[in-house]
């Protein structure tokens, strides 16, 4: 593993300074976050561990748990910001027709760590365009459902996190799904939505642009425009039985 094989080259730096810099900032105190997890879960088999390193996080990966903790944050921020993640997660859950994470997160010393399992998938983005293009209308649909259904939660418990009345054409969105889709790729079946850091309860229109938003490739692919034609086709049919 390059983070184990970069702790241990560091560790024979002789200046103490120039070795935890390199460690702190290069490998985001790698080596502290890990045995800070383990002293946590002394219970998990860390022989099979892997490590991922997108955004702003490590991820510690054993079996089917997932462990992430940031890579330069202060503790309190990211209590807060783990906190409101789970609230947000936990409340609207009961309307969401696609998986998304059931979040715990806990303390150990000065870092935060946020835990949940494993949702099976293969991140989106990284299915070949063709492919992509040729399930377009199924992954549409089925994104269309969820933002549909997810936009009809109003949950009183989140009221505080709000900041404004109730508002129609607002919902409690994502806001930056375009990485952050899960699919089987035999099936093409969207399998779960990850990472909701970002979640806030703002115009739909922005859960529409946040899945091309940093993407070039779903961008040219057009998934917000496609996705966004399938959502109004489930609104037509909703005003129809009423």
């Amino acid at each position: 593993m390059l983070f184990e094989f970069s702790d241990r080259l560091f560790a024979i730096v002789p200046i103490k300074k120039w070795r935890v810099f390199l460690r702190k900032i290069v490998l985001f105190d790698y080596r502290a976050k890990l045995n800070a997890l383990k002293k946590a879960r002394p219970d998990l088999n860390f022989s099979k561990m892997r490590l991922a390193k997108g955004g702003g996080s490590l991820v510690f990966i054993i079996d089917d748990d997932t462990f992430k903790v940031r890579k330069h944050v202060h503790e309190s921020q990211e209590f807060t910001r783990f906190q409101n993640e789970k609230r947000v997660t936990d409340a609207i859950r009961p309307f969401c027709t696609i998986d998304i994470p059931k979040i715990n997160f806990f303390t150990v010393g000065n870092f935060v760590f946020y835990e949940t399992k494993r949702i099976p998938g293969k991140i989106l983005v990284d299915i070949p365009t063709w492919k992509i293009k040729k399930y377009q209308k199924q992954i549409s649909k089925q994104l269309a459902e969820f933002i549909y259904k997810k936009s009809l939660a109003n949950p009183k418990e989140l009221d505080d996190l709000r900041k404004m009345p109730e508002t129609p054409g607002y919902s409690w969105n994502h806001g930056d799904m375009c990485s952050n889709i899960l699919i089987d790729p035999k099936t093409m079946i969207i399998t779960g939505i990850i990472d909701w850091e970002w979640a806030g309860y703002e115009k739909i229109e922005r859960e529409f642009n946040g899945l091309v938003r940093v993407r070039k490739k779903m961008q040219k692919i057009g998934l917000d425009k496609s996705t966004f034609d399938a959502y109004q086709q489930i609104l037509h049919k909703a005003h129809k039985k009423d």
